[in-house]
């Protein structure tokens, strides 16, 4: 919406003031009004959302600069709408493919429990009846059993501190490194994993890149967009090339386990012909429908 109001001419200051009163959100809208008086005051809307990390994002702001400084604010703001589309896109795609195993696994662990509670002491009259001994896997079952019928409210905070602990340790740096390396080892899985982590990559790039912004900072709020450790590792590694002067294609090359060849390819043919920015733009739009194939794919196989 500014990138239209922009290249209709409307001040920067108006079109703020007219978006805070469209939004819906009250915080946000407050977070513009914040904006058009900060422009209003002299400081340029790059520098009035740097105030704001939370909610406009290091590429969000770097494009916003890169565009004040060239000029072309209206093609740079186009751009970040562009690629924030795309990145929500490719995100849902990918939730949603996991959505579905997701409900299914809470349902067998909601069923595991009540047999734990409602059949387990049932079958275990008829074992005492019959005077058998029973196997220590069938014995494990019967005491987790009885635990739930005899210490109920025990059981439910110890299984609530349990997800609660896995997510908090799932969140963090060393957990999320752990999670990155085990979803890059499962089959059908870790090739979505790679494609989308290629897709994000290519596709911040490939905007920043286009807006005007240095290759040294596109390349550092890259690195911020990017979740998964491994492929972090890559993006610092392609700083550190570039400022020994060397191509950054061949550090994807190098990391053909985590990038596909064709992104060290592309990019190597981007850099040799000077349109680095639309042969990102090629190989996101590739890994995007990729993506998307794959997680019907999925969803299917699961």
């Amino acid at each position: 919406n500014l990138a239209v109001m922009s290249g209709a001419g409307v001040s920067i200051v108006k079109s703020l003031e007219v978006l805070a009163r469209e939004t819906s959100s009250k915080r946000f809208s407050k977070a513009l009004s914040d904006l058009s008086a900060a422009v209003t005051k002299g400081k340029s809307l790059s520098q009035a959302m740097e105030e704001r990390p939370a909610l406009f994002s290091k590429l969000f702001r770097a494009m916003v600069r890169a565009g004040e400084a060239s000029g072309k604010l209206e093609e740079s703001l186009k751009l970040v709408a562009t690629q924030m589309e795309r990145d929500y896109d490719l995100i849902r795609k990918v939730r949603g493919a996991f959505l579905y195993p997701a409900i299914i696994l809470l349902a067998m662990v909601a069923i595991g429990i009540l047999m734990l509670i409602f059949v387990v002491p049932t079958l275990l009259q008829t074992f005492e009846e019959l005077g058998i001994d029973l196997p220590p896997t069938t014995q494990a079952i019967v005491s987790v059993s009885s635990f739930f019928l005899n210490h109920g409210i025990l059981a439910s905070i110890l299984s609530l501190a349990i997800v609660a602990g896995g997510i908090t340790a799932a969140l963090s740096a060393r957990g999320r490194r752990i999670v990155g390396i085990f979803l890059l080892r499962l089959p059908v899985v870790s090739g979505i994993v790679k494609k989308v982590n290629a897709a994000r990559t290519a596709r911040t790039l490939s905007s920043l890149i286009g807006s005007g912004v240095e290759i040294m900072e596109a390349l550092s709020v890259t690195t911020d967009v990017v979740q998964n450790p491994r492929f972090k590792r890559v993006l610092e590694e392609s700083r550190s090339e570039i400022q020994k002067g060397n191509p950054i294609s061949a550090v994807f090359i190098k990391h053909s386990n985590l990038y596909p060849v064709v992104v060290g390819e592309m990019i190597a043919v981007g850099e040799e012909t000077g349109k680095l920015s639309e042969m990102l733009e090629r190989l996101a739009v590739f890994f995007e429908e990729e993506v998307a194939e794959e997680t019907k794919s999925l969803a299917t196989v699961i």
